[in-house]
């Protein structure tokens, strides 16, 4: 079996950002139609209107490509979220609604959830490449703690506690998210996702 190499994050090339982008794009739509496993970089190529050699003139590989649309849909996410909650808010409200615009995301994007989910797998099984699932969960993670630290009354002291309550909200919301991926039960969703919050509240005010 041929040694498999870590995915890099290619210099980018005079002219070519352009390009970059028509290829991530293109990724996203068929990951989003094929799964990630199913999305070979010909049918990346094809979608995106390229031969496979132009595709990998700006992309190495396979796992560089998936680098590169976790970073695109984490910068829209991020966008998002900050325009979402600019202004100063007390943290019990900021956990309901922080969680409240997470399932609005879901809800308006599923297949991208979906993706993000396969991604994590798909990476899980090339070693060199695991390291991507560890930098997407810390990214999310560190998304939540930034908003939830922006805070009226949360000062630079609970940075820790912060930290606690993100990675919590996190975890329990990534298993309330997968049960919705495999039932579409939305109901069922938005009861857990209530106890959630009560549950965050009560760790915050415990802490």
């Amino acid at each position: 079996m041929a040694e498999q190499t870590l995915p890099r994050k290619s210099r980018p090339r005079p002219n070519s950002e352009g390009r970059r982008e028509q290829i991530v794009n293109a990724a996203l739509k068929v990951m989003i139609s094929d799964g990630v496993y199913n999305a070979t970089t010909r049918k990346i190529a094809e979608a995106a209107g390229v031969n496979v050699a132009t595709l990998h003139y700006h992309f190495h590989d396979k796992e560089e490509i998936i680098l590169s649309v976790m970073g695109v849909l984490a910068s829209n996410y991020r966008g998002r979220l900050d325009e979402r909650f600019g202004a100063p808010q007390p943290l019990h409200e900021r956990i309901e609604d922080l969680l409240a615009f997470i399932w609005g995301e879901i809800e308006s994007a599923p297949g991208e959830q979906l993706v993000l989910q396969e991604m994590t797998l798909y990476v899980l099984r090339v070693p060199q490449a695991a390291h991507l699932a560890a930098e997407k969960e810390r990214e999310i993670k560190q998304l939540y703690a930034e908003c939830l630290a922006r805070c009226s009354d949360v000062s630079a002291e609970d940075a820790p506690r912060i930290a606690e309550l993100s990675n919590f909200i996190y975890a329990c919301f990534v298993g309330i998210l997968n049960q919705w991926l495999a039932t579409r039960d939305t109901a069922q969703l938005l009861k857990t996702t209530s106890q959630l919050v009560d549950a965050a509240r009560a760790i915050w005010r415990a802490s």
